[in-house]
Protein backbone atom coordinates (compact mmCIF):
# COMPACT_ATOMS: atom_id res chain seq x y z
CA UNK A 1 0.00 0.00 0.00
CA UNK A 2 1.88 3.35 -1.02
CA UNK A 3 -1.11 5.91 -1.05
CA UNK A 4 -2.64 7.75 1.40
CA UNK A 5 -6.03 9.39 0.91
CA UNK A 6 -6.57 12.00 4.07
CA UNK A 7 -8.97 14.45 5.19
CA UNK A 8 -8.74 16.87 7.12
CA UNK A 9 -11.92 17.95 8.89
CA UNK A 10 -13.29 20.66 10.86
CA UNK A 11 -16.82 20.49 12.04
CA UNK A 12 -17.68 18.75 9.23
CA UNK A 13 -20.81 17.01 10.37
CA UNK A 14 -23.27 18.23 7.46
CA UNK A 15 -21.70 16.77 4.35
CA UNK A 16 -19.18 14.48 5.82
CA UNK A 17 -21.45 11.38 5.62
CA UNK A 18 -21.67 12.25 1.82
CA UNK A 19 -18.34 12.24 1.44
CA UNK A 20 -17.67 9.03 3.35
CA UNK A 21 -20.03 7.31 0.86
CA UNK A 22 -17.92 8.84 -2.07
CA UNK A 23 -15.03 6.95 -0.77
CA UNK A 24 -16.80 4.07 -0.20
CA UNK A 25 -17.64 3.77 -3.56
CA UNK A 26 -14.41 4.71 -5.01
CA UNK A 27 -13.61 1.66 -7.50
CA UNK A 28 -9.58 1.49 -5.88
CA UNK A 29 -9.48 0.63 -2.26
CA UNK A 30 -6.16 -0.34 -1.41
CA UNK A 31 -4.90 2.76 -0.12
CA UNK A 32 -4.49 4.41 3.89
CA UNK A 33 -7.10 6.37 4.43
CA UNK A 34 -6.24 9.23 7.43
CA UNK A 35 -8.93 11.73 9.04
CA UNK A 36 -6.87 14.90 10.87
CA UNK A 37 -9.43 16.09 13.40
CA UNK A 38 -8.66 19.63 13.62
CA UNK A 39 -10.06 19.80 17.22
CA UNK A 40 -14.13 20.19 15.80
CA UNK A 41 -17.01 20.61 18.39
CA UNK A 42 -19.58 19.15 16.63
CA UNK A 43 -20.28 15.50 15.57
CA UNK A 44 -17.79 14.87 12.91
CA UNK A 45 -16.27 12.56 14.43
CA UNK A 46 -18.98 10.36 15.84
CA UNK A 47 -20.03 10.42 12.39
CA UNK A 48 -17.42 8.82 10.70
CA UNK A 49 -17.32 5.95 13.68
CA UNK A 50 -20.69 5.23 13.33
CA UNK A 51 -20.35 5.11 9.12
CA UNK A 52 -17.35 2.63 9.37
CA UNK A 53 -19.30 1.00 12.24
CA UNK A 54 -22.00 -0.07 9.77
CA UNK A 55 -19.23 -0.15 6.68
CA UNK A 56 -15.95 -1.55 7.71
CA UNK A 57 -13.11 -0.68 6.65
CA UNK A 58 -9.56 0.29 7.65
CA UNK A 59 -9.07 4.30 8.69
CA UNK A 60 -7.39 6.08 11.38
CA UNK A 61 -8.41 9.23 13.14
CA UNK A 62 -5.95 11.87 14.69
CA UNK A 63 -6.95 14.55 16.68
CA UNK A 64 -5.04 17.90 16.11
CA UNK A 65 -3.56 19.72 19.87
CA UNK A 66 -5.49 22.89 19.22
CA UNK A 67 -7.14 23.97 15.64
CA UNK A 68 -4.16 24.47 13.98
CA UNK A 69 -5.70 25.13 10.21
CA UNK A 70 -5.99 23.33 6.92
CA UNK A 71 -2.30 23.87 6.12
CA UNK A 72 -0.97 22.46 9.38
CA UNK A 73 -2.99 19.72 9.13
CA UNK A 74 -1.89 18.65 5.03
CA UNK A 75 2.01 19.18 7.15
CA UNK A 76 1.11 16.99 9.49
CA UNK A 77 0.29 14.00 7.29
CA UNK A 78 3.32 14.63 5.09
CA UNK A 79 5.56 14.10 8.04
CA UNK A 80 3.76 11.64 9.62
CA UNK A 81 2.88 8.82 6.92
CA UNK A 82 5.35 6.73 4.26
CA UNK A 83 3.24 6.28 2.06
CA UNK A 84 4.68 7.28 -1.04
CA UNK A 85 1.83 8.96 -2.42
CA UNK A 86 -0.74 11.58 -0.82
CA UNK A 87 -4.15 11.85 -2.12
CA UNK A 88 -6.48 15.33 0.09
CA UNK A 89 -10.04 15.08 0.23
CA UNK A 90 -12.07 18.42 1.22
CA UNK A 91 -14.43 17.14 4.17
CA UNK A 92 -17.37 18.35 2.45
CA UNK A 93 -16.63 17.13 -1.21
CA UNK A 94 -17.85 14.50 -3.22
CA UNK A 95 -14.67 12.71 -5.33
CA UNK A 96 -16.62 10.43 -7.81
CA UNK A 97 -16.11 6.27 -8.67
CA UNK A 98 -12.62 6.64 -10.61
CA UNK A 99 -11.49 9.84 -9.18
CA UNK A 100 -9.06 7.65 -6.72
CA UNK A 101 -7.82 4.89 -9.33
CA UNK A 102 -7.53 7.36 -12.63
CA UNK A 103 -5.06 9.60 -10.24
CA UNK A 104 -3.32 6.62 -9.06
CA UNK A 105 -2.66 4.90 -12.53
CA UNK A 106 -1.61 7.73 -14.06
CA UNK A 107 0.94 8.99 -11.35
CA UNK A 108 2.51 5.52 -11.20
CA UNK A 109 2.44 5.06 -15.23
CA UNK A 110 5.55 7.64 -15.53
CA UNK A 111 8.01 7.83 -12.82
CA UNK A 112 8.42 11.82 -13.75
CA UNK A 113 5.35 13.02 -12.98
CA UNK A 114 5.32 14.34 -9.36
CA UNK A 115 1.79 15.15 -9.20
CA UNK A 116 -1.49 14.49 -10.97
CA UNK A 117 -4.80 16.64 -10.85
CA UNK A 118 -7.76 16.25 -12.85
CA UNK A 119 -10.91 18.78 -13.59
CA UNK A 120 -13.44 19.63 -10.96
CA UNK A 121 -16.88 20.74 -11.01
CA UNK A 122 -19.16 23.09 -8.96
CA UNK A 123 -21.94 21.74 -6.44
CA UNK A 124 -23.94 23.62 -4.18
CA UNK A 125 -24.47 23.45 -0.64
CA UNK A 126 -27.38 20.95 -1.76
CA UNK A 127 -25.08 18.87 -3.54
CA UNK A 128 -26.94 20.17 -6.85
CA UNK A 129 -24.50 20.44 -9.52
CA UNK A 130 -24.22 24.50 -11.10
CA UNK A 131 -22.43 26.19 -13.49
CA UNK A 132 -18.35 26.25 -13.49
CA UNK A 133 -15.82 24.23 -12.44
CA UNK A 134 -12.14 24.41 -11.90
CA UNK A 135 -10.17 23.24 -14.99
CA UNK A 136 -6.44 24.31 -14.68
CA UNK A 137 -3.72 22.87 -15.51
CA UNK A 138 -1.31 21.18 -18.08
CA UNK A 139 -2.11 18.16 -19.85
CA UNK A 140 1.57 16.85 -20.58
CA UNK A 141 4.56 17.05 -19.73
CA UNK A 142 6.17 19.21 -22.66
CA UNK A 143 3.74 21.59 -21.98
CA UNK A 144 4.58 22.14 -17.87
CA UNK A 145 7.92 22.52 -18.49
CA UNK A 146 7.99 25.08 -20.80
CA UNK A 147 5.62 26.98 -18.43
CA UNK A 148 7.83 26.44 -15.07
CA UNK A 149 11.13 27.36 -17.12
CA UNK A 150 8.99 30.82 -17.66
CA UNK A 151 8.32 31.12 -14.02
CA UNK A 152 4.86 30.69 -14.03
CA UNK A 153 2.80 29.80 -11.05
CA UNK A 154 1.38 26.67 -11.12
CA UNK A 155 -2.25 26.60 -10.41
CA UNK A 156 -4.30 23.30 -9.84
CA UNK A 157 -6.93 21.73 -7.82
CA UNK A 158 -5.73 20.88 -4.16
CA UNK A 159 -7.68 18.01 -4.54
CA UNK A 160 -4.54 16.21 -6.35
CA UNK A 161 -2.23 13.12 -5.97
CA UNK A 162 1.24 13.90 -5.34
CA UNK A 163 4.93 12.47 -4.65
CA UNK A 164 5.22 12.98 -0.72
CA UNK A 165 8.98 12.90 -0.86
CA UNK A 166 9.53 14.98 -3.37
CA UNK A 167 7.26 17.89 -1.92
CA UNK A 168 8.86 17.58 1.14
CA UNK A 169 12.13 17.75 -0.39
CA UNK A 170 11.00 21.44 -1.28
CA UNK A 171 9.59 22.33 1.99
CA UNK A 172 6.42 20.60 1.67
CA UNK A 173 2.72 22.68 2.93
CA UNK A 174 4.73 25.59 4.69
CA UNK A 175 3.25 26.65 7.97
CA UNK A 176 6.76 28.72 9.21
CA UNK A 177 7.04 32.46 8.55
CA UNK A 178 3.33 33.51 9.12
CA UNK A 179 1.92 35.96 11.83
CA UNK A 180 -0.16 34.69 14.54
CA UNK A 181 -3.95 34.84 14.38
CA UNK A 182 -6.50 35.08 11.78
CA UNK A 183 -6.80 35.55 8.95
CA UNK A 184 -4.19 32.66 8.84
CA UNK A 185 -2.12 33.17 5.56
CA UNK A 186 -0.52 29.96 5.28
CA UNK A 187 -4.48 28.99 4.88
CA UNK A 188 -4.38 30.89 1.59
CA UNK A 189 -3.13 29.55 -1.57
CA UNK A 190 -1.35 27.00 -0.05
CA UNK A 191 -1.62 24.28 -2.48
CA UNK A 192 -0.54 26.94 -5.15
CA UNK A 193 2.54 27.41 -3.20
CA UNK A 194 3.62 23.80 -2.66
CA UNK A 195 2.56 23.30 -6.57
CA UNK A 196 4.85 25.76 -7.63
CA UNK A 197 7.62 25.13 -5.20
CA UNK A 198 7.70 21.82 -6.63
CA UNK A 199 7.85 23.25 -10.50
CA UNK A 200 11.09 23.96 -9.54
CA UNK A 201 12.27 19.97 -9.99
CA UNK A 202 11.50 20.55 -13.28
CA UNK A 203 15.11 21.25 -13.74
CA UNK A 204 15.45 17.32 -12.88
CA UNK A 205 13.00 15.88 -15.43
CA UNK A 206 10.04 16.15 -12.95
CA UNK A 207 6.65 17.04 -14.01
CA UNK A 208 2.55 17.91 -12.63
CA UNK A 209 -0.49 17.63 -15.04
CA UNK A 210 -3.61 17.48 -15.04
CA UNK A 211 -6.17 14.64 -16.75
CA UNK A 212 -8.60 17.00 -18.41
CA UNK A 213 -11.72 15.36 -17.30
CA UNK A 214 -13.86 15.91 -13.94
CA UNK A 215 -13.39 13.24 -11.16
CA UNK A 216 -14.53 15.26 -8.66
CA UNK A 217 -17.09 17.48 -7.37
CA UNK A 218 -16.52 20.40 -5.62
CA UNK A 219 -19.03 21.87 -2.85
CA UNK A 220 -18.96 26.06 -3.53
CA UNK A 221 -20.73 28.16 -0.49
CA UNK A 222 -23.49 30.56 -1.86
CA UNK A 223 -22.04 33.25 0.69
CA UNK A 224 -20.90 36.34 -0.91
CA UNK A 225 -16.89 37.58 -0.56
CA UNK A 226 -15.94 39.57 2.20
CA UNK A 227 -11.98 40.10 1.20
CA UNK A 228 -9.65 38.58 -1.53
CA UNK A 229 -6.98 41.06 -0.45
CA UNK A 230 -5.16 38.05 1.88
CA UNK A 231 -5.17 35.90 -1.01
CA UNK A 232 -4.11 38.49 -3.85
CA UNK A 233 -0.86 39.02 -1.12
CA UNK A 234 -0.66 35.40 -0.49
CA UNK A 235 -0.10 35.02 -4.86
CA UNK A 236 2.09 37.96 -4.63
CA UNK A 237 4.71 36.48 -2.05
CA UNK A 238 4.35 32.51 -3.92
CA UNK A 239 5.70 34.38 -6.76
CA UNK A 240 8.47 36.48 -5.00
CA UNK A 241 10.09 33.68 -3.20
CA UNK A 242 9.79 31.40 -6.61
CA UNK A 243 11.98 33.98 -8.35
CA UNK A 244 13.92 34.55 -5.55
CA UNK A 245 14.69 30.58 -5.69
CA UNK A 246 15.36 30.73 -9.35
CA UNK A 247 17.93 33.67 -8.22
CA UNK A 248 19.95 31.61 -5.81
CA UNK A 249 18.74 34.07 -3.39
CA UNK A 250 17.28 32.85 0.08
CA UNK A 251 13.19 32.86 0.29
CA UNK A 252 11.69 35.76 2.03
CA UNK A 253 9.00 34.45 4.93
CA UNK A 254 5.29 36.51 5.04
CA UNK A 255 6.04 38.29 7.41
CA UNK A 256 9.32 39.90 5.71
CA UNK A 257 7.54 40.13 2.39
CA UNK A 258 4.89 41.85 4.48
CA UNK A 259 7.04 44.30 5.75
CA UNK A 260 9.14 45.15 2.63
CA UNK A 261 6.20 45.69 0.57
CA UNK A 262 6.34 49.83 -0.22
CA UNK A 263 3.11 51.64 0.44
CA UNK A 264 2.09 52.57 -3.18
CA UNK A 265 2.26 48.52 -4.38
CA UNK A 266 -0.03 47.70 -0.94
CA UNK A 267 -2.72 50.16 -2.29
CA UNK A 268 -2.51 48.54 -5.51
CA UNK A 269 -3.30 45.33 -4.00
CA UNK A 270 -6.13 46.54 -2.30
CA UNK A 271 -7.63 48.06 -4.83
CA UNK A 272 -7.39 44.79 -6.82
CA UNK A 273 -8.88 43.04 -3.71
CA UNK A 274 -12.00 45.33 -4.46
CA UNK A 275 -12.52 44.96 -7.39
CA UNK A 276 -12.17 41.05 -6.85
CA UNK A 277 -15.10 41.19 -4.36
CA UNK A 278 -17.22 43.58 -6.07
CA UNK A 279 -17.37 41.68 -9.43
CA UNK A 280 -17.37 38.21 -7.57
CA UNK A 281 -20.74 39.30 -5.19
CA UNK A 282 -21.62 41.36 -8.84
CA UNK A 283 -22.09 37.45 -10.33
CA UNK A 284 -24.10 36.05 -6.97
CA UNK A 285 -26.53 39.38 -6.87
CA UNK A 286 -27.58 38.45 -10.76
CA UNK A 287 -27.24 34.81 -10.24
CA UNK A 288 -29.62 35.28 -7.53
CA UNK A 289 -31.67 38.11 -9.70
CA UNK A 290 -30.95 41.17 -7.92
CA UNK A 291 -30.15 42.67 -11.16
CA UNK A 292 -29.81 46.36 -9.67
CA UNK A 293 -27.43 45.53 -6.98
CA UNK A 294 -25.61 42.98 -9.47
CA UNK A 295 -24.60 45.68 -12.12
CA UNK A 296 -24.09 48.39 -9.53
CA UNK A 297 -21.34 45.69 -7.64
CA UNK A 298 -20.05 45.32 -11.33
CA UNK A 299 -19.71 48.86 -12.24
CA UNK A 300 -17.80 49.24 -8.62
CA UNK A 301 -15.36 46.46 -10.43
CA UNK A 302 -14.71 48.22 -13.07
CA UNK A 303 -13.93 51.32 -11.52
CA UNK A 304 -12.13 49.98 -8.80
CA UNK A 305 -9.86 48.30 -11.21
CA UNK A 306 -10.17 48.08 -14.91
CA UNK A 307 -7.65 45.88 -15.83
CA UNK A 308 -8.53 43.10 -13.41
CA UNK A 309 -12.49 43.23 -14.02
CA UNK A 310 -11.30 43.26 -18.14
CA UNK A 311 -8.90 39.89 -17.27
CA UNK A 312 -11.41 38.35 -15.71
CA UNK A 313 -13.71 38.40 -18.09
CA UNK A 314 -11.47 37.53 -20.47
CA UNK A 315 -10.55 34.74 -19.16
CA UNK A 316 -14.40 33.37 -18.46
CA UNK A 317 -13.00 32.22 -14.89
CA UNK A 318 -16.52 33.52 -13.58
CA UNK A 319 -18.40 31.86 -16.54
CA UNK A 320 -20.75 34.46 -16.68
Amino acid sequence: MDLTVAICMYNAEKYIKETLECISNQTRQDFRLLFINDCSTDNSVEIVKQYFEEYPRQYEIVTMSCNKGLCAGRRYVEENTETKYLLFVDADDRPLPQYVEKLYDKITSDPQLMAVGCYLEYINIYGERVPGGIFLGEKDKESFYEKAKKEKLIFMASTSIYNRELALSVGGHNTDGFPDGKPRYQDLCEDLDLWTRMSDLYAKGYAIIVLPESLYQYRKGEGMSTSSFGMILRMRHIKTNLKRRRRGEPELTFIEFREQMPDDELKHLKREAKSADMLRNGYYSLRNGKVFSGFKLLAGSVVANPRYFYNKVKHNLLRF
